[in-house]
């Protein structure tokens, strides 16, 4: 995952007392900085490519996957992406969701099909928890550990041609791997900053593996509003019988952060 949170900073001082005698005290020292919560809410478009091998719909045989953005964005009806978190402390508490839902389709050669048409739908759900073991004021250094969510959910139709026959065959795979998490800012001077994120897992407790890796350059244009270029990766090699999905999603990915 992927955002920089402050914690708001409130510094209250005491104005100074008279004595009975009309001696000025010495004001009481400042309070300490407010601890409450602070939350950021992060839209992104991710350009993603698609490299791999698949078998997502067995007994079909795996099929070598080379899809660019381009191909991938002709048949997409659905594309959804948001991350919130939360800080509180040292705390970092993140969550992030996508979910996307491509429908590729064409014509047979034959007479016996007139067309297929393939279904596909990917939702990943991640949390985390980042604890902060160093900061100053150029850079912040977290460590910590989560979830990720896999659900691969694919269907193909296959229309009749003289045959009158139709074929519909759907399967589907949900999966949930442990990972663990660093993430890294470093303050540039004025507005801009530098974020690198990553994780890995998998473990072969579901997946073989899986990690992830994030770089980002960013901008603060004002006190709420954060926006964000870089590029992402997203790796995953999980086979259950024969349902196989060992692919890499990768491409540049835009965001806006607002945070308060």
């Amino acid at each position: 995952m992927r955002s920089v949170i402050a914690a708001a900073v409130v510094l209250l001082i005491s104005a100074p007392l008279l004595a009975a005698d009309l001696v000025p005290t010495p004001p009481p020292p400042p309070a300490q900085p407010s601890t409450g919560p602070s939350f950021s809410f992060t839209g992104y478009a991710w350009a993603a490519a698609l490299d791999g091998r698949a078998s997502t719909l067995p007994p079909l045989p795996a099929a070598n996957l080379d899809l660019s953005f381009g191909d991938i964005l002709k048949n997409m009806n659905v594309g959804l992406m948001g991350a919130a978190e939360m800080h509180i402390g040292r705390w970092g508490f993140l969550a992030d969701a996508m979910l996307s839902q491509v429908t590729p389709g064409g014509s047979l050669p034959g007479p016996y099909f007139s067309s297929a048409k393939v279904r596909s739908q990917t939702l990943t759900l991640q949390t985390a928890i980042l604890y902060r073991i160093y900061t100053d004021e150029a850079f912040d250094l977290d460590i910590g550990a989560g979830l990720r969510f896999w659900n691969l959910d694919n269907e193909l139709k296959i229309a009749p041609g003289s045959l009158n026959l139709r074929i519909h065959h759907s399967d589907s795979a949900n999966w949930l791997d442990p990972v663990i998490a660093a993430r890294m800012t470093a303050r540039l001077g004025g507005p801009w900053s530098v974020t690198l994120a990553g994780d890995i897992g998998g473990f072969d407790l579901a997946s073989r593996l899986t990690w992830q890796a994030l770089g980002t350059v960013n901008y603060q244009w004002d006190d709420n509003w954060v926006f964000r270029a870089g590029y992402r990766a997203l790796y995953v090699d999980y086979r259950k019988g024969d349902f196989l999905y060992d692919t890499t999603m990768h491409g540049p990915i835009i965001a806006a952060t607002y945070r308060f």
